[in-house]
């Protein structure tokens, strides 16, 4: 169940989809898991626990007065929730997010909090966990209340939650320094092209090419700010999409090849095996 879907809505889309916040519980979810996807999430959890899986990270459980953060390359679900499980969501489209001057200064000290192998989930002590709460209330339908003024008081109150996110991570890496290299920025510009891109173009040279930099360039900014390589993070989200619409949807193994951008369906199958060490078929028979 995707989350737009899960939960009762604090402050419904705009026409243009650009931010919406939303309560979910173990009663609007219904017992299914709750997909996050396609956006940047912050989600802080109120009371009760639940398990978090993002693609082929670990899980992990969280609980109350954890937040965790993420981006449109993560693809997360949240699942075995207790009974009394409340959590609540803002989503902020990528566009939207983009173009808020605070956003990039947060998405740099995130990834170098958490990296790439780690969910990205925090535990707020209690103070901080006050005033985040207080913060993320204010994302309400309240805010329809303004006439004139509706867009630039969402714009500030997106500012003050992603300063309030990036002091907390700068306090969780106090040795980092506080500013934005342009290394970061091409990786965040890479990073939102694959996003885009990853279906259909699996090799380096787009986006090297895209970014108007060379392939060696782009490879080593990666490498240094990830510890991965550029095939990894394509791999990694042709991964986490193969295996979803292998469980939940009816698309053949053939579909999802060409869907994934792959020549044909051998190809496919030596890559997922290559993978996991099972053909797509046996691997959604597995699932079944």
């Amino acid at each position: 169940m995707d989350i737009s879907d899960a939960g009762t809505y604090l402050l419904r889309k705009d026409d243009k989809g650009c931010i919406y916040s939303c309560v979910v519980s173990a009663q609007t979810a219904c017992g299914e898991n709750v997909v996050f996807e396609k956006g940047f999430f912050v989600a802080l959890i109120e009371s009760g626990n639940a398990l978090l899986s993002c693609g082929s990270m670990p899980v992990c459980e969280a609980c109350k007065k954890d937040m965790f953060i993420l981006t449109p390359s993560m693809n997360c679900e949240v699942y075995g929730y207790s009974n009394d499980f409340v959590m609540r969501c803002i989503y902020v489209n990528p566009d939207y997010f983009d173009s808020l001057f605070d956003g990039l200064p947060m998405y740099y000290h995130l990834l170098r909090t958490v990296g790439v192998s780690d969910v990205p989930i925090f535990h707020l002590d209690a103070n901080r966990y006050r005033y985040m709460k207080l913060e993320v209330r204010l994302f309400s339908e309240h805010l329809k209340t303004y006439r004139y003024f509706r867009d630039g008081v969402i714009r500030h109150l997106c500012g003050c939650l992603l300063l309030s996110i990036t002091d907390m991570l700068c306090c969780n890496g106090r040795n980092r320094p506080l500013y934005v290299k342009r290394a970061d920025e091409i990786f965040r510009s890479f990073k939102k092209l694959l996003a885009e891109n990853y279906r259909m173009h699996h090799d380096l040279a787009f986006y090297a090419d895209r970014l108007n930099i060379s392939t060696t360039y782009l490879s080593r900014i990666v490498k240094n700010t990830t510890g991965r390589t550029v095939k990894f993070h394509i791999s990694e989200l042709i991964c986490t999409e193969a295996k979803r619409l292998l469980e939940s949807s009816d698309m053949s193994v053939n579909e999802i090849s060409e869907f994934l951008g792959f020549s044909d369906q051998t190809v496919f199958g030596r890559f997922f095996v290559l993978k996991y060490g099972v053909s797509p078929m046996k691997y959604r028979m597995k699932k079944i």
